[in-house]
């Protein structure tokens, strides 16, 4: 029984290390969606001139998830009258949870929801342009960031384990 005890302890604290090494490597992923959607919504806002609640379902129809319900939220509250920058806004609230992100992250990307509908398609594309310069920046530090991370991550949690095993014996 004490050796049963002792697997699962470790067992449970190496599947916690590897879930937050999981968090942490998926972070540039998502950042690189993101960007990928920025262009997306910006050849359809500038070449395709088409409206936002339109747009959104575009992306939402060709991001995968979590960005899917991001930009299906924001196509919900376009069709329900809010403004883009209000939607935007709470969007990014309502959805957090469902990203690896950091706050800078939704700083840099909430920037996008301040010249959306508000400006000509030329000052929006430049908004655009210059959050996914900023992404791109935030992209690259965080993968040199969470090679390093995730590894200690998942290595702490089996050594976490194996140290409490050792504390209770």
């Amino acid at each position: 029984m004490l050796i049963l005890g002792c697997m699962v302890l470790i067992a449970g604290c190496g599947c916690l290390g590897l879930w937050f090494a999981y968090r942490i490597r998926r972070r540039p992923q998502e950042l690189r969606e993101c960007s990928m959607a920025l262009a997306l919504l910006d050849t359809e806002i500038v070449w395709g001139a088409t409206p936002l609640p339109e747009a959104f379902g575009i992306l939402k129809e060709r991001t995968d998830v979590p960005w899917q319900g991001f930009f299906g939220e924001l196509k919900e509250r376009l069709s329900q009258g809010e403004s883009a920058g209000i939607a935007w806004k709470e969007t990014m609230i309502a959805q957090n949870s469902h990203f690896c992100l950091k706050s800078e992250d939704w700083n840099v990307i909430g920037d996008v929801g301040k010249g959306l509908g508000r400006s000509d398609r030329t000052e929006q594309h430049k908004q655009i342009e210059l959050v996914q310069r900023q992404l791109m920046v935030i992209k690259e530090q965080a993968e040199t960031w969470s090679g390093k991370q995730a590894k200690m991550w998942s290595y702490l949690g089996f050594l976490g384990g194996i140290a409490g095993v050792l504390i209770l014996i």
